[in-house]
C-alpha cells in the first residue's frame, strides 16, 4: 500500500505541475526497434534496472519525472547545449535519486531508450555527449596529444593566435554559452581543403597556441577532444532536435501514435543502412521546412480525396454563356492528384529555403511521418501497389529502398481507394526508387498537369 502511495505521488507531480515540459514530445513512437541499442546494452539496462533500490516500476515513474524537468529546465534557461543537457540531466536524475554519481548516467541513457521515453536521434546525441563530458572530467591536467609534425605551415602562418582562441580562454558553461557552438566559430577561421585537413590544421593551430601560452593545459586538452571526436561532422546536434520535436513532431495529428508498429522481421536490411529517413530529416531541415514537406503530401490527400473534381470551358467571354463540364474519372483525378503533387515539389525546390537541399520524394514522405499525418500501420498497401505496377520488384528489395530507411518502421495506413496511398504508391513507381533515381527531376515541365 506504502508503494503504491509512492509512485500515486510521483505521477501527480507529473500531472499536476501545469508547466511541465511534455515528456511524451520525446517518447519513441516512431521507431518500431532501435539501431543504437546493443544487445549488451539491453542486458545491462535491464539489470541496472533489477538491482535498482527504487524498484522497477517506481524507477518508470521517476525517470519520466527527471526527463521532464530536465527539458523544462532547459527551455526555462532558453538553451541547446549539447553538453549542458547532459549537466542538466544528470543534476535531475541524482535529485530525484535515479542516480547516485555522474558515471551512471551513462545507465540512465541507456535505460531511458530502452524504456523508450527518448528516440534513437535523441539517445545517440546524449551517449555522444556523454562520452564528451566524462573526458573532460578526467583530461584537465597534462597534454592528451604531444607536438605534431610540420607544425608551421602556410595556412597557419598568418592566423592570428590571440584573436582565434580568445572565446575559450574562459571555457563556455554550456548553459549561456555552448562549448560546441563556441568550437565552430573557432573552426571557421582555418583554411582547409575538406575536413581532414580540417582536423590538421586544428590539431597544429591547438598546440601552437599552447606553446605559446595562449591557452592553458586544460583548454588545450578539451579542444583535442573535441576534434577527436569530430564533432565538427556530427551528423546533428541538439538545437537542430528541440527545434523538430518542438515545432513539428506529430504537429499534424490530434492523437500521436504510442509505438510505432512493425509487423515484419527484416533487420538485416535495416542495419545496413548508415543513416535512417528519420535521421537524415533532422539532419536536412528545420522544423519549419518539414512542416512545408508534410502539407505536400497532405494537400495531396485532400485532392485525391475529393468528392468531385471537374475541368471548366468557357467559350464565350459571357460568364453566362455556353460551357461544358467534364467530370474527372476516379483514375484521372489519382493523376491530376499526382502531376499537382509534383508541381508543389517544383515550386518548393525553387524557394530560397530549399536551395541546394536535393529535395527527394521519400523526404515529403518522411516528414508526413514525422508530423503524424501518416502513421505506422499497414505498410503492405504499398508494398503492394508498388508490386502492382513493378510486379517483378521483390518485397525485400522494396523493403530495402525504403520501408527500412526509417528505422523498419515506416508503415502507412492510407484508406483505398483514392487517398495517398495512391499518391504513395504512384511515387514508388514514379519516383524510380528501385532504380536508383529518386530524384524528382528540376528540368521537366512540371506546369503540365493533365
Amino acid at each position: 500500500m506504502k508503494k503504491f502511495v509512492v509512485l500515486t505521488m510521483w505521477a501527480l507531480m507529473l500531472i499536476a505541475n501545469a508547466d511541465a515540459f511534455n515528456v511524451k514530445r520525446l517518447a519513441n513512437n516512431k521507431e518500431a526497434f532501435s539501431r543504437e541499442l546493443t544487445s549488451q546494452d539491453v542486458l545491462n539496462a535491464d539489470a541496472w534496472a533489477q538491482m535498482h533500490p527504487l524498484g522497477a516500476e517506481e524507477l518508470k515513474v521517476r525517470a519520466e519525472v527527471a526527463l521532464a524537468d530536465t527539458f523544462k529546465e532547459m527551455e526555462r534557461i532558453d538553451t541547446t547545449c549539447d553538453l549542458g543537457l547532459i549537466a542538466q540531466l544528470q543534476a535531475d536524475a541524482t535529485r530525484h535519486g535515479i542516480i547516485f554519481s555522474n558515471r551512471e548516467i551513462s545507465k540512465f541513457i541507456v535505460y531511458l531508450r530502452h524504456q523508450n521515453f527518448i528516440d534513437d536521434i535523441l539517445f545517440k546525441l546524449m551517449k555522444e555527449s556523454t562520452t564528451i563530458s566524462f573526458e573532460f572530467e578526467t583530461s584537465t591536467t597534462g597534454l592528451v596529444s604531444g607536438r605534431p609534425r610540420n607544425l608551421h605551415t602556410p595556412q597557419n602562418s598568418k592566423v592570428d593566435l590571440e584573436k582565434m582562441y580568445a572565446p575559450v580562454k574562459s571555457w563556455p558553461d554550456d548553459v549561456k554559452k555552448c562549448s560546441l557552438n563556441t568550437y565552430f566559430d573557432l573552426a571557421q577561421n582555418i583554411t582547409s581543403k575538406g575536413p581532414i585537413d580540417q582536423s590538421i590544421q586544428l590539431q597544429k593551430l591547438n598546440y601552437l597556441a599552447y606553446s605559446k601560452k595562449v591557452i592553458s593545459a586544460e583548454v588545450f586538452n578539451k579542444l583535442e577532444i573535441l576534434r577527436k571526436r569530430k564533432v565538427l561532422s556530427w551528423p546533428l546536434y541538439f538545437y537542430r532536435y528541440a527545434d523538430i520535436i518542438n515545432n513539428a513532431k506529430d504537429k499534424l495529428t490530434k492523437n500521436p501514435e504510442l509505438k510505432a508498429t512493425n509487423d515484419f522481421t527484416a533487420e538485416y536490411v535495416s542495419r545496413k543502412q548508415r543513416v535512417t529517413q528519420r535521421g537524415n530529416l533532422y539532419r536536412t531541415y528545420t522544423s519549419t521546412q518539414v512542416m512545408m514537406l508534410a502539407q505536400i503530401i497532405e494537400k495531396t490527400a485532400k485532392r485525391m480525396d475529393s468528392r468531385s473534381v471537374t475541368l471548366n470551358w468557357q467559350y464565350t467571354d459571357d460568364p453566362n454563356g455556353e460551357t461544358q463540364v467534364y467530370i474527372f474519372s476516379p483514375m484521372e483525378q489519382y493523376r491530376a492528384a499526382i502531376k499537382m503533387l509534383r508541381k508543389d515539389m517544383a515550386e518548393v525546390m525553387r524557394s530560397d529555403a530549399f536551395k541546394n537541399k536535393g529535395l527527394e520524394y521519400s523526404h515529403l514522405i518522411a516528414a508526413a511521418y514525422e508530423t503524424g499525418f501518416i502513421k505506422s500501420e499497414e505498410l503492405d498497401y504499398i508494398l503492394k501497389f508498388e508490386d502492382f505496377w513493378n510486379p517483378k520488384i521483390p518485397k525485400w528489395k522494396t523493403y530495402a529502398n525504403f520501408a527500412f530507411s526509417l528505422a523498419g518502421t515506416a508503415t502507412f495506413y492510407l484508406p483505398p481507394p483514392w487517398n495517398i496511398i495512391g499518391a504513395i504508391g504512384l511515387v514508388f513507381a514514379q519516383g524510380k526508387y528501385v532504380t536508383g533515381d529518386p530524384e524528382a527531376d528540376p528540368d521537366e515541365n512540371w506546369n503540365v498537369i493533365i
